[in-house]
């Protein structure tokens, strides 16, 4: 990882963190009050935003840095001021997206969707000038994804973590696809992904816990530093040069499951921006996750609460080592499987283990 000890370990320090937004959104939100009466509610919006509210509800100060444009775009730059967020924004020929939801019988129901609009090359270059410059003074930046849509070449991942890796900038992705295949092309310092984008992506080939250990191995390979894997309800798995860990937290009932994954994100950069140990930082995210999908609101969450809680997080090392021989039939055979390995449907465990150390190696 890029060196951040010239940063002292100061919980109350309010630490930058730069924020590469680019699938900024305008979310409209339909609701009924306790007297039965409609009431509309107005967001800013996507992943790069909700990883800046989470910052700024850690004590960070984020400086998200996204395109807006249309009179969505308008209407967010009106928004964030309220918010009280430092942004900074670059202007674009095409409108923002915006979703409306009906949230009126307690569900969500999505009445209009628009897509994110892809960028002209004048407008990338503005915007990856703005998120250079705010990462440079930040010396800590997250870099969001666009949410799959091509919005601009993915290859500006890989030149953006190059460049910024280059000035010792600590890099935080929270990336899928292609945009993580080239992000890691430059190196990263942290990635932080979900199961289910390990295995769509084909890291993993399912969210157990020794698949996602060797998927973890595999993005390390490919780039990452460190790695963090969130699980749903399952324990979230880590991975450095000092080991593989199991991060535990206390259980709360989930009220909305969307935004785990961004508090976590959010709360690894606000960790690293204040230079503590990295196992102190997943205790952090882990707090974060939690206590954001037990209420409501995306990015949102008490500092004081998310610190106690953070306390009973507990970080465990785990065997870090090959566990196919620990593995049971059925896993050996998917290993084998993925291996191509001939006759693998009829071999037992033993002769499935003696097939894979002859493929694989010592």
């Amino acid at each position: 990882m890029a060196d951040v000890s010239n940063r002292e370990a100061d919980s109350d320090e309010r630490a930058a963190v730069a924020v590469f937004s680019p699938a900024l959104l305008l979310s409209i939100e339909l609701h009924l009050t306790s007297e039965g009466l409609d009431e509309v509610h107005l967001h800013a919006g996507g992943q790069g935003y909700w990883v800046s509210k989470m910052i700024a509800a850690l004590g960070g100060e984020p400086i998200p840095c996204a395109p807006v444009g249309g009179e969505a775009g308008d209407a967010l730059c009106s928004i964030i001021a309220a918010d009280g967020l430092d942004a900074r924004l670059t202007r674009m020929n095409n409108s923002n997206a915006v979703i409306i939801e009906d949230r009126r019988n307690g569900k969500r129901h999505t009445l209009v969707e628009t897509p994110f609009p892809a960028l002209g090359r004048h407008e990338v270059d503005e915007l990856y000038s703005t998120i250079v410059g705010a990462a440079l003074a930040a010396g800590v930046c997250v870099l969001a994804g666009t949410q799959l849509a091509a919005m601009f070449d993915h290859d500006t991942f890989r030149r953006l973590v190059v460049d910024l890796r280059r000035h010792r900038v600590v890099v935080v992705a929270d990336l899928s696809g292609e945009p993580l295949n080239h992000a890691l092309a430059g190196g990263v310092d942290i990635v932080k992904v979900s199961h289910d984008e390990l295995v769509r992506d084909g890291w993993a080939s399912s969210g157990s816990r020794r698949s996602v250990i060797e998927g973890m191995s595999r993005l390390r390979d490919a780039g990452a530093s460190a790695v963090v894997v969130s699980r749903r309800e399952r324990s979230t798995l880590a991975s450095t040069d000092d080991g593989v860990f199991e991060v535990r937290s206390p259980n709360l009932e989930v009220l909305d499951g969307r935004g785990g994954g961004d508090s976590m994100t959010a709360a690894l950069a606000t960790a690293a921006s204040r230079g503590v140990p990295f196992v102190d930082g997943l205790r952090l995210a882990a707090a974060a996750a939690a206590l954001n999908v037990s209420r409501h609101g995306l990015g949102t969450g008490r500092r004081d609460a998310i610190e106690d809680v953070a306390g009973r997080v507990e970080v465990v090392a785990i065997e870090s080592t090959d566990p196919v021989s620990t593995s049971t039939r059925a896993e050996l055979y998917q290993r084998a499987r993925d291996l191509d390995i001939p006759g693998r449907s009829t071999m037992n465990r033993k002769e499935l283990l003696a097939a894979l150390a002859s493929t694989t190696g010592p």
